[in-house]
């Protein structure tokens, strides 16, 4: 159990160095939308655009150009419409558990297609949450949302002119996504309601028991859940370690830091920050992916408040997905196990009706 865990907080040596390319990327999708909301003195619709442009570097896995701008594109319009979704709802008894299932049902269906297609399908089931949580959310944050995406579109663009070659592709887009979906040898029905299930029961247990911030529960069931029984027990305990260190940092942001311009920047250079931890580790990276979020959707709020309302969510949604994990594994130990689904899929073709 030790080794494991040792394993798990592991701090590896990058193999290609600091990604600096993706550094710049990430700054420039975070940062212009701030700079414009700045400028124009509307900060606070403006933290859905930096929070959108931010998502931009998790779907971008290189490779050819038109293919990186259109996933973008498909995930910002796609976050616009969830988040309206999550607002319209409230206004139909009902709708918002309706959306939700159906969201959740159609991001899990997509998982195991790849990670690109795999994380633009959870943000569109965040974007909805986003949306389902803030009502009476302002118009303009779904135009700073688009902002947000299309700064990331400008990024590649940028990169690509400043480097004159395209970044060397490091996981599957679009296409291969398409090639695993049309290749897989079940329809993944049972992983989708899996997941469906652990994401409307942390939605119900969050806003149930009348959490602060109860969104925060199934959204971090929707990213600790992954393809990958193993992996998503790993991902568990490296997010419960990781978010209680970003809510801290987050904490003391937003403690010393009291200025629109002065959080402007320390988004950023979170943003910066992050991808130089992911090529280390997945905890290490949620440190700044916690107290960015923190920064941007808590901004104005009572800071040890928010830190207590993020630990105590994280635990739950943890524990609540841990336990799913190991139901499954106990229902289905080999459903990511292609061949004894072959092999079931034989026989009972071989059976009479």
């Amino acid at each position: 159990m030790h080794t494991q865990l040792v394993q798990m907080l592991a701090i590896k040596k990058p193999q290609q160095g600091i990604p600096w390319r993706r550094v710049l990327r990430v700054m420039i999708a975070v940062g212009l939308p701030l700079a414009i909301a700045l400028f124009r003195g509307e900060f606070l619709p403006a933290v859905y655009g930096a929070v959108a442009g931010f998502y931009t570097m998790f779907v971008d896995n290189g490779g050819n150009t038109s293919e990186r701008i259109t996933v973008m594109m498909y995930m910002t319009v796609g976050m616009l419409l969830a988040g309206i979704a999550g607002v319209a709802g409230h206004y139909v008894q009902g709708a918002p558990l309706a959306f939700l299932l159906a969201f959740a049902v159609f991001t899990g269906w997509l998982q195991g297609a790849g990670n690109s297609v795999e994380m633009m399908s959870k943000y569109w089931l965040i974007a909805f949450l986003f949306g389902d949580s803030a009502p009476h959310l302002s118009p303009l944050a779904g135009t700073y949302l688009l902002i947000g995406g299309m700064s990331g579109i400008f990024s590649v663009l940028l990169d690509r002119c400043l480097f004159r070659a395209p970044e060397q592709k490091n996981g599957p887009m679009l296409f291969e996504a398409m090639s695993r979906i049309l290749r897989r040898s079940h329809n993944n029905s049972i992983f989708a309601f899996y997941f469906a299930a652990k994401v409307v029961l942390a939605y119900l247990i969050g806003y149930g028991l009348g959490l602060e911030r109860a969104y925060w529960v199934p959204l971090t069931v929707v990213l600790v859940t992954v393809y990958d029984n193993k992996l998503t027990i790993d991902r568990m305990v490296q997010r419960l370690f990781g978010s209680i260190l970003g809510a801290l940092l987050g904490w003391g942001m937003l403690y010393f830091f009291k200025a629109e311009w002065q959080l402007a920047a320390m988004v950023v250079v979170l943003a910066a920050i992050t991808p130089i931890f992911l090529e280390r580790n997945y905890w290490l990276a949620v440190i700044p992916i916690t107290a960015l979020v923190m920064v941007l959707l808590d901004f104005g709020g009572e800071h040890h408040s928010l830190v207590r309302a993020r630990v105590e969510n994280t635990i739950i949604a943890c524990v609540l997905s841990g336990m799913g994990t190991l139901l499954f594994i106990r229902l289905q130990p080999n459903y990511f196990d292609p061949r004894p689904k072959k092999k079931l899929k034989r026989i009972q073709h071989d059976e009479p009706l």
